[in-house]
């Protein structure tokens, strides 16, 4: 029996859906002779391509004509040799070098495209150079001393030299082409931060920017807000080799990691190379667990952050070697690192986005045979939304990303590294820096001489701050004997690291002691509780600084603006970690934390449940309440925003207050205000296609709920909807309510 018998022959999982793509038919414009200078047209021939794409043909002459350009193709449909062959050209008529600047996401990924870079660029003697950390000093002297034609870099690198080497900052002076691949990585946070380095790298180079990626909903609107310019979009198709099966389905009588390590195992019998992705590192240490308590766990490794860079290339190295057959991954290998043929895909969680769908599945029979996808739906909102609807899953389009460029914490670490870079003068600045730059002035971080700021003694250690990849408001987690086992950023650390709370690290389990927010520091101790989990009780009180717009959508007033958000935990719920059973509540000594971010704030609809106030007011808070929770749901489909990008709170009067979950801000909030007809639409199917009696985690539960997911109600959640679709009702108050209690 094959795999795919197995799968749908197993009365333990019910079979959604099934979906046969069949290899999509590419049509080819020219000969590469035709399109490119003789020399490098040779080189790609040897190195197996004879013929250009449509897309890769007008890609080329976009860049020839200096147009900053967005390639957006599919998989494995030679993006790469697009960028790279004006380049190439470019390389072999000048002696200024770099002629490019290629920032790959990840060192990890740079250093594994720099082969397929150099086997053209070695055929036309064209240096090319990887450039990060791990560069020995040797190849660092050569480089400044004679610099390569491509260098091949990642951001993080790149900030850190911008800083602190001089010789860099005179290389990236001379370079023409700035690349960024993959570049639909930078939405949210890291898009603040990329934003700032781009403009950082301005000030010493104004390049051609080229970008390319395989899944976007909007490149030329994201792409003019990450690279502050307009730029010609080259759109290519998505393109299969091989025929792809993709498979619905819902475990019956197991969990979702029980699954997932089912049909891994399924893989291994059947001799296929299968990638488990889950979105947890938790996670996969179970299902890894679960395999080798079977006897599988020879064949299959774990991959995921927090593995050591050694650990993390001698699983791929063993998985492209056929050594294991099963990876169980974070979405560290969602980017395209080479690790040869991958037979099925197993996604344990359904990914935030759909782009990060098609990340996952691009990794699938790219050697043309055929490839199988297996889902796991589960019991949440959105499993439950594609189990009613299993068809609107395939039938999606990538979706639209944003970042959020005026974040202002982002924004103050990079023009301390810009003062660092090169003193800064105010007329290099938009607007709204300008009183940022004078608040660093005034808390000593920035000393005025003249007409520039130059950095501080202060200045230069606040910049210890500074990392791309995160925020600088981060919570250490140390063993009592001050072993440093990790971090997590606030405020999300103030939900997981309260005292008393149970904690995940390395497959161990921790107790909390301690938090003391002032130092940034818990305390943990190891803990027997593998099968417990803790969810934070907590209060939590908005206030809008300053309005930014305000208007109506779908009849129901808004306002979007700065807002501070405090949020109190005053207690937890005691869970079973595999059943999601409330054990108990206990209280603690409430911890309280306050932050800046961005938001909106929706005046939905008045309704009237019931004659009675007091019932009518408990009615009310119910149905707001599911609400909040249902449209940050919907967000998911809607603008792909992941479980952790969006917070709320909600009042019985119907004021919803729904806001970015990183400090500063990540952009979401907004693009769900852009968004609200369809999140609306989702939020209405996901509740009124729910079985349940009035509420249940299939439609309106949170697994981040502040109060444990009480007053709550689908019904009522269903008329507020209706009411908002209609465009009916009259709203509620136009202000945040500050004498009633917002139920979180």
């Amino acid at each position: 029996m094959d795999f795919l018998s197995r799968v749908l022959g197993d009365p333990g999982r019910e079979v959604v859906y099934v979906k046969t793509d069949t290899p999509e038919p590419l049509e080819f414009c020219c000969d590469v002779g035709a399109a490119l200078r003789a020399e490098v047209a040779d080189a790609l021939r040897k190195a197996g391509v004879e013929r250009l794409y449509p897309f890769q043909y007008d890609a080329i002459q976009s860049i020839r004509s200096g147009k900053d350009t967005v390639i957006i193709a599919g998989t494995g449909l030679g993006k790469t040799e697009a960028f790279l062959a004006p380049i190439l050209e470019e390389s072999l008529d000048t002696f200024k070098t770099p002629v490019a600047v290629i920032m790959y996401p990840t060192k990890a990924l740079a250093r594994d495209q720099l082969g397929r870079i150099r086997a053209l660029a070695d055929r036309l003697g064209v240096r090319a150079m990887v450039y990060d950390g791990d560069t020995p000093p040797r190849e660092r002297r050569i480089l400044y001393q004679t610099p390569p034609h491509i260098l091949v870099t990642n951001p993080d690198m790149v900030s850190q030299a911008l800083m602190y080497v001089p010789k860099f900052r005179q290389l990236l002076s001379r370079a023409r082409y700035v690349v960024l691949d993959d570049f639909h990585v930078y939405s949210g946070v890291l898009g603040s931060h990329m934003f700032y380095l781009l403009r950082r790298m301005e000030r010493f180079v104004k390049p051609q920017f080229v970008a390319t990626s395989a899944t976007l909903g909007n490149p030329a609107e994201f792409a003019e807000l990450l690279l502050n310019r307009k730029v010609n979009v080259v759109q290519g198709p998505r393109g299969r080799r091989g025929e792809l099966v993709q498979v619905l389905v819902r475990p019956r009588f197991r969990s979702k990691w029980a699954e997932a390590a089912g049909l891994a195992k399924i893989c291994i019998d059947e001799d296929l190379k299968c990638l488990v992705f889950t979105d947890s590192h938790r996670y996969s240490e179970m299902i890894y667990r679960a395999l080798r308590l079977e006897g599988y766990g020879g064949s299959a490794a774990v991959h995921r952050a927090g593995l050591g860079a050694e650990e993390r290339s001698n699983v791929e190295e063993a998985f492209k070697k056929g050594e294991i057959n099963v990876v169980i991954a974070t979405p560290t290998l969602e980017l395209g690192v080479d690790i040869g043929d991958v037979d099925a895909a197993v996604l344990a969680s359904v990914p935030p986005t759909f782009n990060r769908y098609l990340q996952r599945v691009g990794r699938v029979g790219r050697r043309g045979q055929t490839g199988y996808v297996v889902q796991i739906l589960g019991n949440d909102p959105i499993s439950s939304y594609y189990r009613n609807y299993p068809d609107e899953f395939f039938a999606r389009s990538p979706e639209p990303l944003g970042l959020e460029r005026e974040n202002e914490d982002v924004a103050s670490l990079h023009m301390l590294a810009m003062a660092l870079d090169r003193p800064i003068r105010e007329d290099e600045l938009a607007p709204y820096q300008l009183p940022l730059l004078r608040e660093l002035a005034s808390a000593g971080y920035l000393e005025r001489r003249g007409r520039f700021y130059f950095i501080t003694k202060a200045g230069r250690e606040k910049l210890a701050d500074l990392s791309l990849r995160g925020s600088p408001h981060v919570v250490k987690i140390k063993t009592a004997d001050g072993k440093l086992l990790g971090h997590r950023e606030l405020p999300l650390a103030l939900y997981e690291l309260h005292p008393e709370a149970i904690y995940a690290h390395g497959g161990a389990t921790y107790i909390v002691k301690s938090l003391d927010l002032a130092r940034r520091a818990a305390v943990v101790e190891p803990a027997d509780a593998e099968d417990l989990t803790t969810q934070a009780l907590e209060d939590m009180e908005p206030y809008m600084e300053e309005v930014l717009e305000e208007g109506k959508v779908e009849g129901v007033p808004y306002q979007y603006g700065k807002l501070r958000i405090r949020i109190t935990v005053y207690g937890y719920a005691l869970k079973r970690f595999t059943t999601d059973e409330t054990l108990g509540e206990y209280p603690i000594e409430p911890v309280s934390y306050e932050f800046r971010t961005k938001g909106a704030v929706f005046y939905m609809p008045l309704l009237r449940y019931s004659p009675n106030d007091a019932v009518d007011w408990e009615e009310r808070a119910k149905g707001y309440h599911a609400t909040e929770h249902v449209l940050i749901s919907a967000a998911e489909i809607a603008v792909g925003a992941s479980k952790t990008d969006l917070g709320g709170i909600s009042y019985p009067d119907g004021v919803v207050v729904i806001y970015d979950s990183h400090i500063g801000g990540n952009g979401t909030s907004r693009l769900l205000l852009r968004n609200f007809r369809r999140a609306a639409e989702i939020a209405l199917r996901i509740v009124r296609g729910c079985d349940c009696v009035d509420g249940c985690p299939k439609c309106v539960y949170s697994p981040y709920c502040g109060n444990n997911n009480k007053m709550l109600s689908r019904r009522n959640a269903v008329r507020v909807l209706e009411r908002v679709l209609s465009g009916e009702g009259p709203p509620t108050a136009g202000e945040i309510p500050k004498s009633s209690r917002g139920i979180v």
